[in-house]
């Protein structure tokens, strides 16, 4: 069965989560660009914390652009 085409609003990550992390350790994102904080249990029961941000690579490609009403029409007349 295709996924919903729903656009669900992310929920801010939960700010003690956040703070427990540590902002300056070397290749930590921007603490304003993490949206979630996941916990992951492996399943040789070893913990992780991923974060979901906005932040991308060079490499990554770019987010597909936003349809308008109107499409791609030239509006300089």
């Amino acid at each position: 069965m295709p996924k919903s085409k729903k656009s669900r609003k992310q929920k801010a990550p939960d700010k003690r989560t956040v703070k427990e992390l540590n902002p300056l350790r070397p290749g930590m994102p921007a603490l304003d660009s993490i949206r979630a904080v996941e916990d992951f249990v492996s399943p040789q029961k070893v913990h992780y914390k991923i974060l979901k941000t906005t932040e991308t690579d060079a490499y990554d490609p770019a987010p597909p652009k936003k349809k308008t009403r109107l499409g791609n029409r030239n509006r300089s007349h």
